[in-house]
């Protein structure tokens, strides 16, 4: 067992297990030869039928047999074509369980069955299985997940583990999930297993993240808070202090948190780009739904039971408004509240309606004040939604009469800041005098702000850029603070008007303007276009993110767009002529830069193209996708620049917005709102930029006063200037320098620098430290303190990718670097001989032969060999493994011999790499085929007499062993003539049965042999399996 997969085991897997069963979980280790170690029969089963069957008799003690029996076919057989279809409808499977015709003892006609008694967590059966071997149908191939649990004999949470001492190790499960789960474009893993699925969990314990199955890795995020139990609740072995793994085992996996995830707090929902996602709870949406759950349950009064959350912005808020409906639906004390929802997020209509479908609600839309009036005195529970943009100011200030005098309603309030919401506050107060209210707010509360009582949960803009929920901000300001009145420099360095917004409007800047006649001055948006197109172009569009403008006014706004458009026709035409890339300017040519404003009754016709409701819808969807993609209804990804005045500021969320360029004076929430629009993950998003071109940067404090100094800092804490980014590329690069003079190596030369990555763990830390040196090039470039250390760039990916080919280790690929770092770095590969999109050459290829002759030095292709000829081994295993274990016994004995006489051993190396390639053809055959036959002989012999050469047995053994070889062929060529066979369960168990008694009835004098025949068996049919194909 090498190095890696023993940390694994010990660190990580075994702990994990122990927890599990501290937890209440019954723990079984599995055999990879017995599927009867795991209670199957066969290495296909995906479910463990014979705990589903005593869970359905349990739960629901008057079924029959024969009910059992179908019931345990539907679990296996969803009706829909998809993966994502079938996790989906087994979801509502175990959510609304299935009827069957009769209850035979009670004589009720179309009972439920449940699969999972959501109410009794001890009424199930809850079993972690590690080292799960399962078949990838179609192929010989098998997959073996490190843990997975099962409840009621169902599938529900697999769990992949990786040392702690491997490179990404995170990155590395991750990814075999997606090979499990065949998300990788290729059948090479088992999708059944992830049919029952309800998220899946990576882990090295120091860092143990969980998500669905359609989170990628930027969405696998820690559950750090094991509520409702307490960090103290945990156990550690040894005293060690509480890791990640342990706290989340503790609070997603105890029996009953897992049931109720599953039960209210697991849903579908449509991302940005229109994409069916599934979505279970982030650790403070899950706390903050069970605290207002159990205020209203404990607490007496309303205000006792209400409060403030504050999530900060891209946490989920809108989400945790619909765990809270699912989880007072099922509640019996709960669930006959009516729920009103006060927003102005229409994107939270779908996901009301879904929820209020799931659980047996009517939603109703108040779209002005008398339907919201009308909805509020029906005493029927239901959901409410109140679009506060689509109600007039001058309704909110009309006292509303009492219209429901009923304890059993709970307002929730979405951004609860706003004046409009304080108008609507006081109104339903004496509307609903004895309704809870919970206000959710994006940003803090305000000093003085006492409407809605004490905070019920906090999760702060520092937390979330932690959790990597929410990415860090980079504000660059692009304003001066003195006085300037020199045309040329203003044109460089625009005017800070942030001061003068307060003060009187005649306060004159360059002596010709008001502060909103500046900002809206043509002249000024030509310059500022022209510098935004510059930053866009160069810092954000290589990676093929996306930008918004915010403008003072609408008339700003649409003056933008025509510089905007000027100027990117210049560029155009500027790439053009100096032979620019032709994947961009193909974008380019294409690209939009569209106008959102609202629009007003006595509009100019100036303003009507852009006020249009249904052009907006439209306008935002194609800015939300990718540039290369097109949604169902065909829109293209082809907006990449949206100019906007008010609108969009907030409740909008586009992952792939990049950049705010900041030319409007915005304030307090607002201003977090906007900040926040850019702070949103997604796939080589290292960080969101604020340009600010109206000087608030220079007086953030300012902007935030309104807000407590405590939470003002910790919002500052995230808000970075480019210098720290500068400062931390410095950093990074002075560790890599430092990594190689630690081995005596010199970045200019490359062979050397190559050489010290001949050791995996070595190789581990510098796949971390280029990763984090990307990184920073990607946030600072093209800024010259970043190009200053592009040669540092090229040199080490140069380093990188001549190692990934010497020593096959994918880890050192640099295809994964932003698309802004591959342009800069591909092209030198490329000419150095060194193409990272093709893979290392064949093993016993022409190719492969030259490049090892060609090599500098006698280690290098010593090195290169070994690496290959490992490779092969692991890849060739199954298909010969008595062969491939003796010859990888013979590579290690010959690297302990020649360990410091590197052409010696790279020569006996030649001869080994020799005798791999020719395989089994020069060996003694006995009338076996090299390829098809003589493996499975070899298999015997290994079984029976250990690693004694054939020739050295006795002529009895010898016979004997010749004899059992040509049997058993024969019987699995007879019984693999069937067509399908190796889709047939019943089929290969006859097979098995056929071959363990000839085995048994040949070798009753070899009692361990005897013991283990059923291994054995395995291992042939196995062994027929890869052989076949």
């Amino acid at each position: 067992m090498d190095q890696n997969r023993l940390n694994e085991l010990e660190q990580v897997e075994e702990p994990f297990l122990r927890q599990l069963e501290r937890l209440g979980w019954r723990v079984m280790r599995g055999d990879k030869y017995d599927p009867a170690s795991t209670l199957r029969e066969s290495f296909s089963e995906v479910i463990i039928e014979s705990e589903l069957r005593a869970a359905l008799r349990q739960i629901n003690p008057w079924l029959e047999e024969e009910q059992i029996t179908a019931i345990v076919h539907r679990a296996q057989t969803p009706q829909a074509n998809s993966l994502l279809k079938a996790n989906e409808e087994i979801l509502t499977l175990l959510l609304e369980g299935w009827p069957v015709d009769t209850n035979h003892q009670t004589r009720e006609k179309s009972p439920t069955v449940r699969f999972l008694d959501f109410n009794y967590s001890a009424n199930n059966r809850f079993l972690a299985v590690s080292q799960f071997k399962l078949t990838v149908p179609g192929t010989e191939k098998h997959i073996i997940p490190d843990i997975v649990l099962f409840v009621n004999g169902l599938p529900l949470v697999v769990i992949e583990c990786k040392s702690p001492a491997t490179a990404d190790p995170l990155g590395e499960a991750v990814e075999q999930l997606k090979r499990y789960a065949n998300r990788r474009g290729m059948v090479e893993g088992n999708e059944k297993l992830f049919w029952y699925n309800q998220f899946q969990v990576a882990t090295y314990r120091q860092k143990c993240c969980y998500s669905t199955i359609t989170g990628e890795l930027e969405h696998y995020i820690e559950w750090k808070d094991p509520y409702p139990y307490k960090l103290a609740d945990i156990y550690t072995e040894g005293g060690e202090t509480v890791n990640s793994q342990q706290v989340l085992a503790q609070g997603m996996l105890a029996p009953a948190n897992l049931l109720d995830i599953i039960h209210s707090f697991t849903v579908f929902a449509s991302d940005d780009k229109g994409r069916t996602i599934k979505l279970v709870p982030r650790y403070q949406q899950y706390r903050t739904a069970r605290k207002i759950i159990t205020r209203l349950k404990e607490k007496s009064s309303p205000a006792e039971k209400g409060g403030i959350v504050w999530h900060t912005q891209g946490s989920g808020k809108s989400l945790t408004m619909m765990f809270v409906v699912r989880a007072m639906f099922h509640d019996p004390s709960l669930n006959q509240y009516k729920i009103v929802f006060i927003t102005d997020r229409t994107d939270l209509e779908k996901q009301l309606g879904d929820t209020a479908r799931s659980v047996g609600y009517s939603l109703k839309k108040a779209s002005s004040i008398a339907a919201l009036k009308e909805y509020l005195r029906s005493p029927t529970p239901d959901l409410v939604m109140g679009m506060i943009h689509k109600f007039q100011e001058n309704e909110l200030r009309q006292q509303f009469p009492q219209l429901n005098p009923s304890d059993k309603i709970l307002v929730m309030i979405d951004e609860a800041h706003r004046t409009q919401y304080k108008l609507l506050g006081a109104n339903l107060q004496v509307a609903l005098p004895n309704a809870v209210r919970v206000a959710f707010t994006g940003t803090p509360i305000e000093k003085t702000e006492r409407t809605f009582g004490e905070y019920i949960d906090q999760y702060s803009v520092r937390q979330a850029v932690e959790d990597g929920v929410t990415v860090e901000i980079v504000y660059e300001g692009r304003t001066h603070k003195g006085s300037v009145t020199d045309r040329e420099q203003m044109n460089r360095r625009f005017e800070d008007v942030f001061s003068a917004v307060d003060k009187e409007e005649r306060q004159l800047i360059l002596d010709r303007y008001t502060w909103r006649a500046y900002l809206e001055a043509e002249e000024v948006i030509r310059d500022k276009a022209a510098d935004m197109l510059d930053h866009y172009l160069e810092q954000v569009f290589p990676n093929r993110f996306k930008a918004q403008v915010v403008a003072v006014s609408r008339l700003a706004a649409i003056r933008y767009k025509q510089a905007l458009d000027a100027t990117l026709q210049q560029k155009i035409e500027s790439l053009q002529a100096n032979g620019g890339s032709k994947d961009d300017l193909e974008l380019l040519k294409g690209m939009k830069i569209e106008v959102v404003i609202s629009g007003t009754n006595n509009d100019d016709a100036v303003y009507k193209p852009y006020t249009d409701e249904n052009q907006h819808e439209r306008v935002i969807a194609s800015f939300k996708l990718p540039f290369d993609q097109t949604n169902e209804a065909g829109i293209s990804g082809d907006v990449g620049i949206l100019v906007v005045q008010s609108m969009l500021i907030t409740g909008f969320d586009a992952p792939i917005e990049q950049v705010m360029y900041l030319d409007n004076v915005i304030k307090e929430h607002n201003l977090l709102q906007a900040i926040a629009r850019v702070n949103r993950i997604s796939k080589n998003k290292s960080c969101g930029y604020i340009v600010d071109y109206v000087g608030v940067a220079h007086h953030l404090r300012e902007a935030l006063s309104i807000f407590d100094e405590k939470d003002t800092d910790e919002i500052l804490s995230v808000v970075l200037d480019q210098s720290a980014d500068k400062d931390n590329l410095k950093y990074i690069h002075s560790q890599v320098k430092d990594f190689f003079s630690r081995y005596d190596a010199d970045l200019r030369d490359i062979d050397a620098c190559v050489d010290v990555l001949a050791d995996e763990e070595v190789r581990d830390e510098f796949i971390s430290l280029l990763r984090a040196f990307n990184k920073a090039m990607d946030r600072v470039l093209p800024d010259p303190e970043a190009l200053r250390f592009v040669y540092e760039l090229k040199t080490l990916s140069w380093i990188s990718e001549s190692a990934r080919n010497r020593y096959r280790d994918e880890k050192l690929s640099i295809r994964d670097a932003s698309r802004k770092i591959r342009e800069i770095v591909d092209e030198f590969l490329i000419s150095k001989g060194v193409d990272p999109k093709i893979p290392p050459l064949p093993i016993f290829s022409d190719a492969f032969k030259a490049k090892i002759r060609q090599n500098k030095t006698a280690r290098a292709a010593a090195e290169e060999i070994t690496t290959a000829i490992r490779e092969h081994i692991n890849e060739n295993y199954e298909t010969d493994p008595e062969f491939y274990e003796r010859l990888g016994e013979k590579l290690e004995k010959v690297l302990a011999e020649y360990r410091d006489n590197w052409d010696r051993l790279a020569k006996e190396l030649e001869e080994v790499l020799q005798t791999l390639e020719k395989g089994r053809s020069e060996e003694k055959n006995y009338g076996l085929n090299p390829r098809t036959e003589l493996p499975f002989l070899a298999l015997l012999k290994r079984e029976l007499y250990g690693t004694r050469d054939l020739q050295d047995l006795p002529e009895e053994d010898l016979n004997r062993l010749l004899t059992t070889t040509n049997d058993i062929l024969e019987i699995v060529h007879r019984e693999t003539q069937q067509v399908d066979f190796w889709e047939n369960y019943p089929a290969q168990k006859r097979l098995k049965s056929f071959i363990l008694n000839h085995l048994l009835t040949t070798f009753r004098d070899k009692p361990e042999f005897v013991r283990n025949r059923n291994q054995v068996g395995q291992k042939i049919i196995e062994l027929a399996m890869h052989i076949r194909s």
